[in-house]
């Protein structure tokens, strides 16, 4: 399988990506209140503005690189088909129990449709009940749609849609199902994993907690959005799919808000280099590691490493680690939580990041990497062609507080192969 032919490919983190898939924040960011932040998975509220425009930075920052597509144009492309439309609609109505207002949804035009999915259906206070109630939608908005990595993964040809571990976010997996179904740019990739229909039975995935390393080697976060059963399954889907031996290597983060994903302590920045967050993966707090060969077969055999990169290590992927932060661990902890670690990697040695997280640009300084600025390649006056090492800092406190980095950000859909 060659990425070059084909239109759904990932075997790495850090092949040169070609396609990547985003969501431009819109106003559903502004639907939430100091009140309901929580609700909806944020610590805080974050100001519409600001955040669209950081995003728009990022945006054109990754298309000096590749083609970069919208989720909104996307589901617009397969929603005009009414066929599609009207089997989805049916399916929203009775997953969140609107029954009553399904003949709503299905006379609205498909870009009204697309407005409603993202931005949220407004529950019509039309009893009593309904009029005291403190709900406020019949289908909430999806404020988290722009971290777009937790919906669905590509792995190689196959495309894994995410069982998302709480419900205010159930309806971005179906959104991406019925896109990787349907679209021409993805509806060759095999779905190997629908997550929108399994979350109910307690098992649960995440993007971000799902790293292609090479080929045959993933890593794994076992958090508060991923459980063990969801790597055990993967394991059988996977095997079976591509019918070689495979090597999963789970990573168990502690349930807190700082790491709800893998990502979030860990990055891959090229071919044997990756982001720490040293006192999770090689300080006195590392994470407890599990490897898993499975053979063609099926047949598992685990054992527990003593950290993260000698299973990496052992598994023939060894990988230089460089410091989120720096070496000090109040900028370590501090760059963490501003999501240090998360950043997407655009080609070999090439990546983006918020500029916000200085120390951990000063280390990758320090590894040879090149430090740019967005708007020095956005004004015209550098080229990125230049840099074999190159780190860009995108503007993203706004972004960051809304709990993710660069790589939630982003969903990869086809990279080169990395051999």
């Amino acid at each position: 399988m060659d990425g070059s032919s084909e239109e759904v490919f990932i075997d790495s983190e850090v092949g040169k990506l070609e396609k990547v898939l985003v969501h431009s924040p819109g106003l559903e960011i502004e639907v939430m209140t100091p009140k309901t932040a929580e609700r909806v998975l944020y610590n805080d509220i974050i100001p519409y503005s600001v955040v669209a425009e950081e995003h728009r930075v990022l945006k054109k920052v990754l298309s000096l690189f590749c083609s970069v597509f919208e989720i909104r144009d996307f589901l617009l492309d397969v929603l005009l088909r009414e066929e599609v439309r009207v089997h989805f609609v049916e399916t929203v109505a009775e997953r969140f129990s609107i029954e009553h207002r399904k003949e709503e949804l299905l006379n609205l035009e498909a870009e009204q449709l697309v407005r409603v999915l993202v931005g949220g259906l407004p529950e019509k206070k039309e009893s009593l009940t309904s009029f005291l109630s403190d709900r406020e939608f019949d289908l909430n908005p999806l404020p988290n749609l722009y971290f777009t990595r937790d919906s669905a993964m590509v792995f190689r040809n196959g495309v894994i849609t995410g069982a998302m571990a709480h419900n205010v976010r159930r309806l971005e997996a179906m959104i991406m199902k019925c896109i990787v179904s349907h679209h021409t740019e993805l509806k060759k990739g095999t779905l190997l994993f629908d997550g929108s229909i399994v979350s109910d039975s307690g098992v649960t995935l995440e993007g971000g907690d799902f790293l292609v390393v090479s080929p045959g080697v993933l890593l794994m976060g076992i958090s508060e959005r991923t459980t063990t059963g969801a790597v055990d399954v993967l394991a059988d889907r996977l095997c079976s799919y591509t019918g070689v031996p495979l090597d999963m290597i789970a990573v168990v983060l502690p349930h807190e808000r700082a790491t709800i994903h893998l990502d979030m302590i860990f990055t891959l920045i090229d071919k044997n280099q990756a982001l720490v967050y040293e006192p999770y993966i090689l300080g006195n707090e590392k994470l407890p590691v599990i490897s898993m060969h499975v053979d063609p077969l099926g047949k598992k055999t685990l054992k527990r490493e003593g950290h993260l990169l000698e299973a990496l290590e052992t598994a023939g992927c060894p990988v230089e680690p460089v410091l989120c932060g720096g070496g000090d661990i109040r900028r370590q902890q501090r760059e963490q939580w501003m999501s240090g670690t998360n950043v997407l990697c655009v080609e070999p040695g090439t990546i983006i990041g918020y500029d916000c997280n200085v120390s951990t640009f000063e280390a990758l300084g320090k590894k040879g990497y090149t430090i740019r600025n967005a708007r020095d390649f956005l004004s015209g006056d550098d080229s990125v062609d230049q840099y074999q090492k190159l780190a860009i800092g995108i503007p993203g406190v706004e972004l960051a507080r809304g709990g993710g980095g660069v790589r939630c950000m982003t969903m990869p859909f086809l990279r080169e192969s990395i051999r």
